[in-house]
């Protein structure tokens, strides 16, 4: 089976929703990733998880969305950013497109962590409230919880970006993108809050978001763009890790041919 949509002729999509109408659309991001990851680290992660996730459940993927909100990565060479409202009608108008043809179940797959969401959640509100279809917001972070709360090995204050389990998760799918010669930790310095938007629950402490510019967010990560430590990960994780999200994947994609939808009249974007 073919599991992508943009390798598929629209014969094959039309004669695959006369049998299943769910489809993954992967959404990920351009930024950096530390010295040791590649730049497209989490638009790969949504990709390999999406591919993997849609042969096992006999479902579709659409094609991925290659950009997220990324601006506090801007101080880094090569990373690229959409405006939010941009990703947030970008994922709209794609999802919409889906729904127009069939595909009743949308799972949108987030694989820039937690940074995406709250761009992701409106845009999915808004499509279910408009067309009716069941549509999921997943992240890799959160379906995954469990799994990475098992396999972490770094200290607390150690998980945050390009750290042990995204990295792990590199070494797994894309081992030849990765140079752990590179890979060095930077916790940074601890305040009352923890300020970042990937909260380290090691930690145990209260947090609040604090928007950094590029320039603010370069300081802090200099010189190498980690916040975080990468040093303990190792394939191993990352396969552990992989196989337990996209089997949480399967198993959302299951309960989602099993609830109800009643589709209103859907207009394509115009």
């Amino acid at each position: 089976m073919k599991p992508w949509l943009q390798e598929m002729t629209w014969e094959e999509v039309q004669e695959h929703l006369q049998r299943d109408d769910v489809v993954i659309l992967p959404v990920g991001s351009t930024e950096q990733h530390g010295r040791h990851c590649p730049l497209g680290t989490d638009s790969m992660v949504a990709i390999a998880l999406a591919d993997d996730a849609a042969r096992e459940a006999d479902a579709l993927a659409a094609p991925p969305i290659w950009f997220g909100w990324s601006t506090w990565h801007m101080g880094y060479a090569g990373s690229c950013t959409l405006r939010p409202e941009t990703l947030k009608e970008l994922v709209f108008d794609v999802a919409m497109s889906l729904i127009c043809h069939g595909f009743r179940r949308i799972v949108i797959l987030n694989g820039h962590r937690m940074a995406n969401l709250p761009i992701l959640e409106p845009a999915a509100q808004r499509l279910k409230e408009v067309t009716g279809a069941y549509v999921a917001v997943v992240d890799p972070h959160l379906i995954g919880s469990r799994i990475v709360a098992e396999i972490r090995q770094c200290e607390p204050g150690g998980f945050g970006h390009a750290d042990e389990i995204e990295t792990s998760h590199m070494l797994y799918i894309r081992p030849e993108l990765v140079d752990m010669g590179k890979a060095v930790k930077n916790l940074g310095k601890l305040g009352t809050f923890y300020t970042f938007h990937l909260p380290d629950p090691a930690l145990h402490m209260d947090a609040v978001y604090l928007p950094s510019t590029r320039e603010e967010f370069a300081r802090r990560t200099q010189p190498s763009g980690v916040f975080g430590d990468p040093t303990p990960a190792t394939r191993e994780k990352g396969g552990r890790y992989h196989k337990a999200v996209v089997g949480n994947l399967v198993k959302l994609i299951e309960e989602a041919r099993r609830t109800q939808v009643t589709l209103k009249d859907v207009k394509p974007p115009v």
